[in-house]
């Protein structure tokens, strides 16, 4: 039986030329946050809807956004999301989460609706962030947990990171010593590429979120999910469901991860992360959780 109010995207997306004149048009009108058309497709694709568009999700990575989509498939659909599947190509093991707006007509990016800019100024807008410190802590676990796995995920940037900073992939991985060349690696990519060229994943979380641009509703915090998924939840008109427990997904346990925060790595994180600390109003000495 079908659930009362459920609505699936059954209809073809929008095609290519019509993309591309939204995205020239993006671009054009805010050359400072997209100096390429390829940097607003980016921007766009990073934010999904429901059929419903009552509400829109940017994807901040290394920010609880496993877990934010899995509260908001419940919301929308009243029941949780139990589908397993294996995702190959992704090293996170809740990677079906993060595959909810392809074929299956579960969510849509935002680049594949028509009035993309229009459609997302009349829904909920929502994002998680986290403290810049335990959020970098918390990517270089990961992209060292893509080596042990010898995976394609972060492989161009682990290249990078050896050929530019002399990070040494036998013994680099969860040190202090590679922490820093780490965070190196970030300020040389800043300072190479610009900001829309570091990863996702460490980026300082404002150049993802644009919220001049994308002006969030809620902005929920990774120490606080469980403040968040009330504010949506009333805002949607909409109890939480009984029991309901926020899942724990695709998290990183660290081994002394104190000792990677050195004087010189705190530095850095101060410097590579002054937007995020001012704009969120974290503490830069606060350790990691």
């Amino acid at each position: 039986m079908m659930r009362p109010g459920a609505s699936l995207f059954l209809g073809p997306e929008t095609p290519p030329h019509y993309r591309k004149a939204v995205l020239d048009r993006l671009s054009k009108e805010n050359p400072a946050l997209f100096p390429r058309p390829d940097d607003a497709q980016s921007f766009l694709r990073a934010i999904h809807l429901p059929a419903s568009l009552r509400w829109s999700f940017l994807n901040n990575g290394k920010a609880a956004t496993s877990a934010a989509r899995r509260f908001l498939f419940q919301i929308e659909f009243g029941t949780p999301l139990t589908t397993a599947w294996d995702v190959p190509q992704d090293i996170n093991p809740d990677s079906v989460v993060h595959n909810l707006q392809g074929p299956s007509g579960v969510l849509r990016a935002l680049i594949a609706l028509p009035d993309p800019i229009e459609t997302l100024g009349r829904s909920l807008r929502l994002v998680t962030v986290r403290h810049p410190v335990a959020r970098a802590v918390s990517a270089f676990e990961y992209l060292c947990r893509s080596h042990d796995l010898a995976h394609s995920w972060f492989a161009q940037d682990r290249l990078r990171l050896n050929a530019v900073t002399g990070f040494d992939w036998t013994t680099d991985p969860r040190t202090a010593t590679g922490f820093l060349k780490f965070l190196d690696y970030i300020q040389w990519m800043q300072a190479e590429g610009g900001r829309t060229s570091v990863n996702s994943h460490w980026r300082p979380q404002i150049d993802t979120i644009l919220p001049a641009l994308y002006r969030p509703d809620i902005v929920g915090r990774v120490e606080d999910m469980a403040t968040f998924c009330r504010q949506v939840a009333r805002h949607l008109d909409q109890p939480l469901p009984d029991g309901f427990a926020l899942p724990r997904t695709n998290s990183q346990t660290y081994a002394d991860r104190q000792d990677w925060l050195s004087t010189a790595a705190r530095a850095r994180l101060r410097t590579i992360y002054a937007a995020d600390f001012d704009w969120l109003n974290y503490a830069p000495e606060d350790s990691p959780a």
